[in-house]
């Protein structure tokens, strides 16, 4: 009798474990999926993660809890291997499709001062930005980032607009900001802003504010200083023009204890995977001081297989968990003989 109940109860436990693979196996996606340098990009498959809006699950912590990674690049290229502001496409769509596997959450630069505002924000942000808006960034970048489904922040010189070929027109501008990419002010001239008046400095940026709204359409309220340079003057002309905040070349993770115009970054030159991980490794991934969620890499493949093989789908999940536990313990006591007291 004994025997005949072991074998019912393994093939009820093996048409459970087949279904939850079946539908496994159906409805699979990238969350989960590993990059590692040996991948073939071309044939990590986005396009699935894409078919449906993404609900992005926020936290809520105190303001000066949030700490969200600004990363800089510049030109997306492999024109001068020399050249550090450079980054070559293909190590750009390795680090996006490795920012899309592990779920970050894309966000604008007015999205991040929301969140350290009101302390709301995504599990894993991140924001990527984009200095002085050369021709490369709408020709490779901008492509790479909607396939990901990635959004960035683009700094314009807006003196460039439509006078280089060099930089983006304004036809491309306003495609991009058509499509969810933000385009904000690097200023009119590009100069370093502390050797010039206030007048000068204002003259500056209030012109490419101008320039962005009568070329492109945007309302522009946020600037990143050309080359990194700024004074307590500046800040002032900044906020007397109604901007909210600004970017520096100051290595470090944002947050709003540097203050909303000292915001900094950290600085992107061509790197492998690895280095680009440890980016957000040692900063314990989440950037949120947020301590009930794991980092990266903490949760052992194992134990996300595991997970998965709960059966789902048409299954009510809590139910089946409880009879799957009780068909090992059933299995465990009718192998190994019931304890004294509960022998039939």
């Amino acid at each position: 009798m004994k025997k005949k109940i072991s074998i019912i109860f393994i093939l009820v436990l093996t048409v459970l474990f087949g279904w939850n693979y079946y539908n496994t196996i159906k409805g699979k996606s990238m969350v989960g999926a590993e990059v590692t340098p040996n991948d073939d990009i071309s044939e990590v498959n986005i396009e699935h993660s894409n078919r449906k809006e993404e609900v992005v699950e926020y936290i809520q912590l105190q303001s000066n809890e949030v700490n969200i990674p600004i990363l800089m690049y510049h030109s997306i290229s492999d024109a001068d291997s020399n050249n550090n502001l450079l980054m070559p496409p293909s190590m750009f769509k390795e680090q996006m499709i490795w920012l899309k596997s592990n779920n970050f959450t894309a966000m604008t630069l007015g999205e991040a001062v929301t969140s350290m505002e009101t302390g709301k924000v995504p599990k894993r942000p991140v924001i990527l930005t984009f200095d002085d808006g050369y021709v490369d960034n709408y020709t490779v970048a901008y492509p790479i980032l909607k396939e990901s489904g990635l959004k960035g922040t683009f700094f314009i010189i807006t003196s460039m607009i439509d006078t280089s070929t060099s930089y983006m027109n304004s036809d491309m501008l306003k495609e991009m900001s058509n499509n969810g990419m933000s385009i904000e002010n690097h200023t009119h001239h590009h100069f370093d802003l502390p050797t010039g008046s206030i007048e000068n400095q204002k003259a500056t940026i209030k012109k490419g504010q101008e320039i962005l709204k009568e070329k492109v359409g945007v309302e522009s309220k946020f600037l990143c200083y050309p080359t990194g340079k700024y004074t307590k003057d500046t800040i002032s002309v900044l906020d007397n023009l109604g901007v909210k905040a600004a970017v520096t070349t100051k290595g470090g993770i944002a947050h709003i204890g540097n203050g909303l115009y000292e915001l900094r970054r950290v600085r992107m030159s061509p790197m492998n995977i690895e280095a680009f991980s440890s980016i957000f490794t040692k900063a314990n991934v989440v950037l949120t001081c947020s301590s009930n969620i794991k980092p990266l890499e903490s949760i052992p493949t194992s134990s996300i297989v595991f997970f998965n093989i709960w059966p789902k789908a048409s299954f009510p999940t809590f139910p089946i968990k409880a009879v799957f536990l009780f068909i090992l313990f059933s299995i465990a006591n009718t192998l190994q003989g019931a304890p004294p007291g509960l022998a039939s």
